[in-house]
């Protein structure tokens, strides 16, 4: 409850704050007078920043040897200018980074694609005994081990000090029924990458961020990589950006401290940018070493399958292979975000390029609005053109504010039910009473809906002001309720109409 009590402090002064006039302050890396396509690039990112008052994103396009053209920003949550050192977090952005770590493993022969889950972690019962002792590393890096989408928020964006490890909260998928057996289903879940983590630590004996960074990191060039609480203090990582009533305000600061396989992994431009370098140069590093081989590159971007139909899944180890319209049809590629952030990787293997973009805002509800700049950006980087359109922030807008009205309404009539209500025959009386009181029990049921579907902290966590105003239209709806009913009941008791 302290915690609780922080953030919402914390959310309130970042709204008051946040309704002041926004800095115009920016700051801008790479060629000043960018020409064709990286001009045109510029051009529509700008535009996407200011149609989602996004406060500060960072992008590059990368070659094999690095990036060839970048741009920063805006400003961090601490109102500093973003440049190509500002640090950001990535989100699932760490899928394919932490897929390259696991793939460092089975390059050794320390550990293989179909190695059995309860072989490493015996304590493994996700679907039950019978399930859990068929699912595969494979199956955990393609998504289909069977785990729900929904099971992500049981186990992943645990940002406070007290939090297990990756190894213990894998008990909590233990009640979680499975899609289907191992194989048969795919589904994005971060549950899967989580579960990852603990295989590899208990195949190193190390945490995964160690292993991450000797692995994969230090080797790419990625020096200033964050994969933990420690390395996120480290660089000196500023809050990211949530919206409270449609206001962007700084007030994501929490790293998972177990998460870096499947979304607490950032760095500032330069070490995004040197992944896809080294994705680019199909796993080696400019001096030549491996760190994975050609083998592991093509075996990556290669989409799974679903078993027996054969079905395509668009998800390969750690990317999302194809699945867009052209030219954009064989990219390779993923999207990510933390609460606060997000971030985009995009390989374009024909064009031997790349693009990362990295922003410090993000909402469950407008993640198409915010994510869209990637996509647009990266169609003209192939050849293309930016859609004419684009998805919106509509349904975070008519969630947030038609709760708000909702609650504010529950409100009103709470201080109305105070007085007494005009005397009118009983009749009357019934259906307002009966109105009322199912108004009063809607916010409830939509929060136990919610709820149920990504569990109060998800929703603390990643909506927070949707939470608050749901919370407030609750208290204000049980006053309806419970004045209603006691001046019902009171007026009958007594033998007179209210």
């Amino acid at each position: 409850m302290p915690s609780l009590i922080r953030r919402a402090t914390a959310a309130a002064v970042a709204l008051l704050v946040g309704l002041l006039p926004l800095a115009e302050a920016s700051a801008e890396t790479g060629p000043p007078a960018p020409t064709g396509r990286f001009a045109a690039i510029d051009a529509y990112v700008r535009a996407r920043m200011e149609a989602t008052r996004t406060p500060g994103l960072a992008y590059a396009v990368v070659g094999p040897d690095g990036p060839v053209h970048s741009r920063a920003w805006g400003t961090d949550g601490r109102g500093e200018p973003v440049t190509d050192g500002t640090p950001f977090l990535w989100g699932s952005v760490a899928k394919p980074i932490a897929a390259s770590a696991v793939m460092t493993l089975v390059q050794d022969g320390r550990l293989r694609l179909d190695d059995r889950v309860v072989d490493h972690l015996p304590a493994f019962r996700f679907g039950g005994t019978g399930h859990a002792a068929r699912v595969t590393v494979r199956h955990l890096l393609q998504q289909t081990a069977g785990v729900p989408e929904s099971a992500t928020f049981e186990v992943t964006d645990c940002v406070a000090d007290d939090c297990p490890d990756a190894a213990a909260r894998v008990a909590a998928l233990d009640g979680v029924r499975p899609l289907g057996p191992p194989g048969t289903t795919y589904a994005y879940s971060s549950a899967n990458y989580l579960v990852l983590a603990a295989v590899v630590e208990s195949v190193t004996g190390r945490p995964f961020a160690d292993h991450l960074r000797a692995g994969v990191l230090r080797p790419a060039g990625m020096d200033g990589a964050i994969a933990d609480r420690a390395s996120a203090r480290a660089r000196n990582l500023p809050p990211g950006h949530q919206l409270l009533w449609g206001v962007p305000s700084a007030i994501a600061d929490g790293v998972d401290d177990d998460g870096a396989a499947y979304g607490y992994t950032g760095g500032d431009l330069n070490d995004l940018a040197a992944f896809a370098s080294l994705q680019l140069r199909s796993g080696r590093t400019r001096d030549g070493t491996t760190v994975l081989t050609p083998g592991s590159v093509r075996l990556m971007r290669q989409s799974g399958r679903i078993h027996p139909t054969g079905e395509d899944t668009g998800y390969g180890l750690g990317w999302r292979v194809g699945g867009l319209e052209a030219p954009l049809d064989t990219a390779i590629w993923h999207t990510g975000a933390t609460p606060g952030y997000s971030a985009a990787l995009f390989l374009l293997p024909e064009r031997n390029l790349a693009l990362v973009v990295q922003q410090n805002l993000h909402g469950l509800l407008h993640d198409g609005s915010v994510m869209q700049v990637g996509f647009g950006a990266a169609r003209i980087l192939a050849g293309g053109t930016a859609p004419p359109g684009a998805p919106s922030a509509a349904a975070y807008h008519a969630t947030v504010w038609g709760l708000s009205a909702l609650a504010l309404v529950l409100l009103a009539a709470a201080f109305h039910s105070v007085r007494p209500l005009r005397r009118r025959p009983p009749g009357r009386r019934v259906l307002p009473t009966v109105l009322w009181c199912l108004a009063g029990v809607l916010p409830w049921a939509l929060l136990a809906a919610s709820s149920a579907l990504v569990g109060p902290r998800a929703l603390w966590v990643w909506t927070p002001d949707v939470l608050i105003t749901l919370c407030a239209a609750a208290a204000a709806g049980t006053a309806v309720v419970a004045l209603r009913l006691t001046t019902a009941y009171g007026g009958r008791s007594r033998g007179r109409v209210t």
